[in-house]
């Protein structure tokens, strides 16, 4: 039984690393939170939301969120 489960684990293992990973679109963009995308950091005043949209480099600080 732990052989059988051994193998299992492998396969899979191998499964995972041979598909194809693809990134996570949201429904949501920077522009649609009403933020900018700004290079390097956010304004003290401005909320940080990852990238969102924002090229590389670059993060999406919202200033009002609601």
């Amino acid at each position: 039984m732990k052989s059988l489960s051994i193998v299992l684990f492998v396969l899979l293992a191998v499964f995972l690393l041979n598909s194809k990973c693809e990134a996570i679109s949201f429904p949501w963009s920077c522009a649609s939170l009403n933020g900018l995308c700004r290079q390097g950091v956010c304004l003290p005043s401005e909320l940080y939301f990852g990238p969102l949209g924002c090229g590389k480099g670059f993060l999406c600080c919202v200033s009002h969120f609601l």
